[in-house]
């Protein structure tokens, strides 16, 4: 139940899943093509991993305990489908790790598990916070995931779902991360979602060994159902440090419109406003655009535009697309304030 409810939009679409003794097994390949044009670097091109849903492998299991309780675990493992190799050399299962008990008192988690704020991410813009079209995927820096976690979810409470995560281990993505035991990180979240719209407000904190200060983050967003062909989005963020170093306001505004059969198109802007100046400092917009065209319920053709244009000293954004980018692969613009822009061109196949 609770894993239907937390899934990202397109996650729900898989079909056809492999069965055996009470296990799923289930998948994503997505790979695309890109050219991504930074100021003062020039063009690159690329065949690349992950842009509009990280491509991976998992294994997922129920059992009934009896008396409404169930308990389950998921096992998933990201993939570099243009080059098969694993997302995370340091790990097998980098993007899920964990077993739970549920029940009519909400569920319980143990293990590696997805932030609010990463399932909220994929409810607060028509780009499902995916693709290098998604600004507030571009420039929210909140972490995905949490190693050492003891997350908790309500049952649903009038249409409200709440969930709390305190966790004690690196914090990340794909990225190789230090397993640290003082990396600290706690996550609070309410969901609301009625027919035809949804509201999600996350609260964190995040605190890792040998920096010197606390990150805080808030987000509020949601999405109206204005009709079956359009849905518009709205999001606000607000990211900050306890050393004063670092204090940004993000705002995200964006719409869907899913046109006859299986075809949608998506147009959204994002700006972060920075209240602080000096080296690296800066704000920065972007607008983007997808466009979907679904062959089947399990394989879908995306094309994405983007410009991301950076002000005063920052020059730190770049266009990631759905999974965690690594920053050695990650293109930047050399010039303070410089511009970025990129498209996109890929294939997505669920299985």
């Amino acid at each position: 139940m609770w894993r239907r409810l937390y899934w990202t939009p397109l996650l729900v679409l898989l079909a056809g899943r492999a069965q055996a003794e009470g296990v799923t097994v289930y998948g994503v390949v997505d790979t695309f093509i890109t050219r991504i044009r930074a100021d003062g670097v020039g063009a690159a091109d690329r065949v690349d991993a992950s842009g509009l849903l990280a491509s991976r492998i998992g294994f997922s299991g129920q059992e009934d305990l009896g008396r409404g309780y169930r308990a389950s675990f998921v096992l998933e493992a990201g993939i570099d489908s243009d080059k098969g190799a694993q997302a995370d050399s340091s790990r097998l299962f980098n993007r899920l790790a964990w077993v739970g008990v549920s029940g009519p008192e909400g569920e319980l988690r143990l293990g590696r598990q997805n932030t609010p704020q990463f399932y909220m991410n994929g409810k607060f813009d028509a780009f499902t916070s995916a693709t290098q079209a998604s600004g507030w995927n571009n420039m929210f820096g909140a972490p995905p995931r949490v190693d050492s976690a003891i997350g908790y979810l309500t049952p649903r409470l009038g249409g409200w779902v709440l969930q709390g995560i305190v966790a004690r281990g690196s914090s990340g993505g794909a990225v190789v991360s230090p397993q640290i035991a003082d990396n600290q990180s706690t996550h609070w979240a309410a969901e609301y979602g009625g027919p035809g719209v949804y509201f999600g407000a996350n609260y964190q904190t995040v605190k890792k060994t040998g920096l010197p200060y606390m990150a805080k983050r808030s987000s509020v967003g949601g999405s109206w159902e204005a009709s079956s062909a359009w849905t518009f989005y709205g999001a606000a963020g607000r990211e900050s440090r306890s050393d004063d170093s670092q204090h940004d306001t993000l705002y995200s505004l964006s719409l869907r419109y899913r046109g006859e059969g299986l075809a949608s198109c998506s147009l959204g802007w994002t700006a972060l406003h920075d209240q602080l100046t000096g080296a690296g400092h800066g704000g920065a917009h972007q607008w983007g655009a997808m466009a979907l065209q679904r062959l089947s319920t399990r394989t879908t053709l995306y094309g994405a535009l983007s410009r991301l244009s950076q002000q005063g000293q920052r020059n730190g954004f770049a266009l990631l697309g759905a999974a965690v980018v690594a920053p050695d692969a990650q293109i930047h613009s050399s010039v303070p304030g410089g511009d970025i822009s990129g498209i996109q061109l890929g294939i997505l196949h669920l299985f």
